[in-house]
């Protein structure tokens, strides 16, 4: 009776979990706040005691996993909809290097030392502190570099060309199936389309991953 109690809180618990998680939104990990990340952790833990405490009853922990996800959902409202709500709830930017200058007032503010700033550097391919003109460390929590003039990377700009469009490669068959809705897309039909395989002597149910770019360039994947 136990063990099947365990099991019924589990599944519900991972399908209320599984619910709340689609209406919060889908973000990465590294695209979160500190906040969004802190209500993430509550609602697992909740989740997590609802589905092995069998002496919890189970409408409490839903309750409380509900009113986190509409906590969250109504400042993310609330941020998009106000300037300074946006402000109190996922703070500014921190400059911590201004015009080659570490601030040190800020980097206290920032709560970061330098070794964690030389660390960020290096992963972001600076090995020399008096390569970087400006360094924000981001309402994330990520810290974006922009280089000195003469260690940025060159660009079309730079020799006046301006390269053509690629456009986006459209993916018309996945794992031996193909994708209809996005033919359309790719401005070709399945009949053109099981042809043009046929042509390069292969079949459609063998293919992988079938991608026809802007040029309309096809370009078969093998399982």
């Amino acid at each position: 009776m136990e063990f099947l109690s365990i099991v019924i809180l589990s599944t519900v618990s991972f399908f209320v979990l599984f619910i709340l998680s689609k209406i919060m939104g889908y973000r990465a990990i590294s695209e979160l706040s500190f906040f969004d990340y802190v209500v993430g952790i509550t609602i697992g833990n909740v989740a997590a005691e609802m589905a092995t405490n069998i002496d919890m009853e189970w409408w409490k922990g839903v309750t409380v996993m509900v009113i986190y996800a509409l906590f969250d959902v109504l400042f993310s409202i609330l941020s998009q909809k106000s300037f300074y709500a946006r402000q109190f709830i996922s703070g500014t930017p921190i400059v911590l290097i201004y015009k080659g200058k570490i601030i040190k007032k800020n980097m206290k503010k920032a709560r970061i030392e330098i070794n964690e700033l030389l660390s960020s550097a290096r992963v972001a391919g600076y090995f020399n502190i008096a390569d970087i003109e400006y360094a924000i460390m981001e309402t994330k929590g990520s810290i974006s570099f922009m280089p000195v003039p003469l260690k940025r990377p060159l660009n079309p700009k730079d020799f006046n060309f301006a390269p053509e469009s690629e456009g986006l490669t459209v993916n018309v068959i996945i794992d031996g199936k193909i994708i209809d809705d996005d033919l359309k897309d790719a401005g070709i039909t399945r009949k053109d389309l099981i042809r043009r395989v046929k042509q390069q002597n292969k079949d459609v149910k063998n293919i992988f991953l079938g991608t026809i770019d802007s040029n309309g360039v096809l370009t078969l994947f093998d399982k």
